[in-house]
């Protein structure tokens, strides 16, 4: 029987992995393998991680907010919130004994088979250790009591615990600073996620345990952007301590099981997976799967398959014959409403339900995950977010974008119209016009309005900016707008890509190749820097690497007529 462990690591990016000295990390690279992942939906949201474990898009399984309506008005996301099972219920259905921590969406922990403990588990509830409740169905009920103990509040942390992550704590002023209680409050939640997960290892022994940690996400959220001062070490500290946990969790499992570390990326930097096991072969490469492969990973390392999801990630586990998994039904969210009625009954009123603008803002959010990789579903999830309320401007930007995708321009100028009545000050209103326009061949007023929305320095905004720029003809303006986007967010490929394109185009082909090259490094998973490259080197006579890249092109979704104009210096 396989034993697997995966360890969800929030934070982890793969140009980290690859950058910083993690000698745990290191350690199970070097008799495994790694690579980089692509993901579906914010990696600040739970939408990515219910992805791993059911091999569905956020639209299909049902999550990408932390709260969903209902007919009780607003909760919590749950297990009533799942509309695709996890694999952690499709192999306990076949005997395979289960087990998680802190898995995001998966509270209460006592509501799957298995043993699961939710993040509430993990979350101080009060001032002391002493008065911490232990959250009723956080966890199965015959674990509870040798899970009470486990927990680390964050009045136990100590300075000394905390002085390796900011060694100047002494010159602090503790009395007001917030950083260091929000250290302390991470650190403990951290500390109480691992106490479990290593108890469940050693004394329990589940087949499978998946681990949820946040910590260097928390840690990367509040102090990435110091430089200086008593913190300017911190996330390099975070990372020492995060591959620590990384390194127990690992040693607990053994060499004969299945390691799996996965992330869906951070602060737009693509995510990652390393694997180390028996079956995996040393020094291997497994670059430009998706998150959603990791729930048929773990299925195959059990021996069974599921045709309707994507293939595992390739290298990890070994091919052979597989039987086919279990399909469960998760039932479709429902509010209790026996207790909705016995409320009502004794005279209190029925909770309000939740609110159009709330309701909207969610398919919103759905609309601009869906933007990358599908305009028309964008559209969809924007439409229904206006008929919930029909001035959603975020749903109206969204659909406007995804209409610019598809160069579909009949109903731009309404949208236009709406967001400049709504957001005067943002600059979708000017730009969905400039859009208009360069649709119909006007370049003059789309340059026109394109001067009104760039003063909206959002990174989305000026990216689509400066791409309308490009379709007028005006690459030199557009380089411009991708100059200064890279200056504020040096992280951010696509402006990267727009450089390269830039400098294509006035035949700097020298500085095209940097400028795509460092896109890649960015996020190697961009076809768009494939193909720009494959044009570059096409144009420069290289043809065996613009075959090469125009082929990663095609390998990562371009389509082969796109490869193909790259390679006859056609691509726009």
């Amino acid at each position: 029987m396989t034993r697997l462990l995966v360890i969800g690591a929030a934070g982890l990016d793969w140009p980290n992995l690859s950058a910083r000295a993690a000698p745990q990390l290191a350690r199970l690279q070097a008799r495994g393998t790694a690579g980089w992942l692509r993901s579906a939906g914010s990696a600040a949201g739970p939408a990515p991680w219910v992805s791993m474990v059911t091999g569905h898009p956020p639209e299909r399984h049902g999550i990408w907010r932390r709260e969903e309506a209902y007919p009780g008005g607003i909760r919590p996301i749950s297990r009533a919130s799942w509309r695709e099972a996890p694999v952690w219920e499709r192999l306990a259905a076949v005997g395979v004994t289960t087990a998680s921590v802190a898995w995001p969406g998966a509270r209460p922990g006592a509501a799957w088979r298995g043993e699961h403990i939710d993040r509430d588990f993990a979350e101080a509830s009060g001032p002391t250790q002493a008065d911490w409740a232990l959250p009723l169905r956080c966890a199965p009920l015959d674990l509870r009591e040798a899970l009470r103990g486990l927990r680390v509040h964050p009045s136990q942390i100590t300075g000394g615990m905390l002085r390796p992550l900011a060694p100047t704590l002494n010159d602090l002023d503790q009395s007001r600073d917030v950083k260091l209680p929000q250290l302390a409050v991470a650190m403990a939640q951290a500390a109480t996620v691992q106490a479990a997960a290593v108890w469940l290892l050693a004394e329990r022994r589940p087949d499978v345990l998946f681990v949820h940690h946040a910590w260097l996400g928390e840690v990367l959220t509040a102090f990435e952007s110091t430089r200086d001062g008593p913190f300017a070490g911190v996330t390099d500290g975070a990372w020492r301590f995060f591959d620590g946990l990384v390194g127990r969790l690992a040693e607990l499992a053994g060499e004969e099981a299945l390691v799996m570390v996965v992330s869906p990326g951070w602060g737009g930097r693509p995510g990652t997976v390393l694997a180390a096991g028996p079956a995996v072969a040393a020094g291997g490469s497994c670059s430009g799967s998706d998150v959603s492969q990791v729930a048929a990973t773990t299925l195959a390392a059990f021996g069974l398959v599921d045709g309707a999801l994507p293939p595992p990630i390739p290298g990890i586990v070994p091919d052979g014959p597989r039987a086919a998994a279990f399909r469960i039904d998760m039932p479709p969210p429902a509010a209790d409403l026996e207790l909705l009625r016995d409320a009502t009954k004794e005279g209190y009123a029925a909770p309000p339900p939740a609110p159009g603008t709330w309701r909207a803002e969610g398919f919103a959010e759905l609309a601009f995950m869906l933007l990358a990789r599908d305009a028309d579903g964008a559209i969809a999830a924007a439409d229904q977010a206006l008929a919930c309320a029909p001035d959603a401007v975020a749903a109206l930007a969204a659909k406007a974008m995804a209409l610019i995708a598809l160069e579909e321009a009949e109903l731009l100028p309404d949208l236009a119209r709406k967001l400049a009545r709504l957001a005067p000050r943002r600059g979708w209103g000017a730009l969905a016009r400039a859009a208009y326009h360069a649709l119909q061949d006007d370049p003059a007023e789309a340059a026109r309005w394109l001067a009104k929305a760039e003063p909206d320095l959002d990174p989305e905004v000026q990216t689509r900016v400066a791409a309308v720029w490009f379709a007028i003809g005006r690459p030199a303006e557009a380089e411009r707008v991708f100059r200064t986007l890279l200056e504020r967010h040096p992280d951010h490929a696509p402006a990267a890509v727009g450089l390269g394109m830039a400098a294509a185009a006035r035949r700097d082909f020298r500085a095209a190749e940097e400028a795509l090259l460092k896109a890649l490094k960015i996020d190697p998973g961009r076809p768009a820097a494939y193909l720009q490259l494959a044009q570059v080197y096409a144009q420069t006579a290289r043809r065996a690497e613009a075959r090469q890249a125009a082929d990663r092109a095609v390998s990562l979704g371009a389509a082969p007529d796109q490869a193909e104009a790259s390679l006859q210096g056609r691509l726009g």
